[in-house]
């Protein structure tokens, strides 16, 4: 599966957005969905683009 450069930075500032905004609600469990949803997302950017940087 490949992906854009654009796709992947867009991804990722979602899942930085998903995170901080999850961070905020902490507290309650929308809050722990989507610090959970934003993470992953953000680790699927590093870990797709450290696959194609160094194949």
């Amino acid at each position: 599966m490949f992906l854009h450069n654009t796709t992947l930075l867009v991804v990722f500032v979602l899942g930085v957005i998903f995170s901080l905004i999850g961070f905020g609600f902490r507290d309650r469990n929308p809050g722990v969905i989507l610090m959970g949803v934003g993470f992953l997302a953000t680790l699927f950017v590093v870990i797709q683009k450290a696959i194609v940087t160094f194949g």
